[in-house]
């Protein structure tokens, strides 16, 4: 019953925010808000639903409800933006957020390879086997892994919290080699610890995949859509002030070739045939 009373708190302290949040802020995507409210659901079923009931007598639903927590939990209340949602509607960015620890222990690799290490740390100590009989210690197991999901995936989804030079391009390089750093902990427990469990793990990584790159391929489309449209403005303000859209950007950038007749305005040179 207190474990009932703790995961209902908890849910509600995540849920009744970002939906205030979304409801003040104007064309918020709906989908988003049934993600993370699916989401929600889920941690609830994780703490106190089948795998916390039947983690006493049967381990691998301990291990199930540890492995939703941190990939399926984590990977959709990122997917739900509650970072983005609550910059666009203070109307100004977190600063907290941008420290640099913050953004390095948050970089894709090394937040995978932290959680990863708190996956193998979790089966391969006694902190499962005693969250398995003891709720306090489950509670604290999930948070933990919810907490190390949720940052081994924040960066990849949110384009505004990494450096300029990580595009979407980039973002997917990142994408793919953090997804197989997502699979080392169910082969290293698999090896080391229990092999069920570890399956467990490595099969709970996997769908998390495709919906991974398919975010960020959309993002990348977006972004260069972005980028022509810009371009595309910035060609239509230089013809409208009398300018020359038509100068390659190598003469246009070299003071010697004004002038010089080559791709200049005033060239008296003529393609042949005229």
């Amino acid at each position: 019953m207190r474990l009932v009373l703790l995961a209902s708190a908890l849910v509600v302290v995540l849920a009744v925010p970002y939906l205030l949040l979304a409801l003040r802020r104007r064309g918020w995507a709906q989908w988003r808000t049934g993600v993370y409210l699916a989401s929600c659901a889920l941690l609830w079923w994780c703490l106190a639903g089948t795998p916390a009931t039947l983690r006493h007598r049967d381990p691998v639903w301990g291990v199930i409800g540890v492995a939703v927590a941190d990939v399926l939990v984590g990977f959709g209340l990122v997917v739900a933006a509650p970072v983005r949602l609550w910059e666009e509607t203070r109307g100004r960015r977190v600063g907290w957020l941008r420290n640099p620890l913050v953004l390095a222990l948050g970089f894709p690799l090394v937040s995978a390879t932290l959680n990863g290490a708190l996956l193998v740390a979790a089966f391969s100590t006694s902190w499962f086997t005693g969250a398995l009989s003891d709720d306090t210690s489950w509670t604290w197991l999930l948070l933990a892994c919810l907490l190390g999901g949720f940052v081994a995936n924040l960066q990849l989804l949110s384009p505004d919290l990494v450096p300029a030079w990580i595009t979407p391009g980039p973002r997917m390089v990142l994408a793919l080699a953090d997804g197989l750093l997502d699979e080392l902990p169910g082969i290293i427990v698999m090896v080391v610890t229990n092999q069920v469990w570890g399956g467990v793990l490595w099969v709970t990584a996997q769908p998390v995949v495709v919906p991974m790159m398919a975010l960020i391929l959309l993002d990348w489309f977006r972004h260069e859509r972005s980028a022509a449209q810009q371009i595309d403005a910035t060609l239509d303000a230089i013809d409208a002030a009398g300018g020359n859209t038509t100068t390659p950007w190598w003469v246009a950038g070299d003071p010697d070739a004004e002038g010089s007749g080559v791709g200049s305005a005033g060239s008296t040179t003529h393609p042949p045939g005229d």
